[in-house]
């Protein structure tokens, strides 16, 4: 089942870390608002700043990622 990144997760993790946005970007190479928009499921990052970021926040990088169902259009057939 495919698994999407979750910016949802990511300020969870971030926060449960107690990673501050600028930390996670200057780690990262990332500026703020990128973080910040990662967070906000409007861009979504490439592999590899997924997992700079899994790596920063010490988690695996599939706590970033959701199940597909969770991207399904509402009523959509699952």
């Amino acid at each position: 089942m495919p698994r999407y990144f979750s910016g949802q997760l990511l300020r969870e993790s971030r926060k449960a870390a107690g990673v501050s946005i600028e930390q996670l970007a200057i780690s990262t190479g990332r500026s703020a608002y990128s973080i910040q928009e990662y967070q906000r499921g409007r861009v979504t990052p490439p592999v590899n700043v997924i997992a700079a970021m899994a790596d920063v926040l010490g988690r695996p990088i599939e706590a970033l990622l959701e199940d597909e169902e969770v991207h399904a259009a509402p009523g959509a057939a699952a």
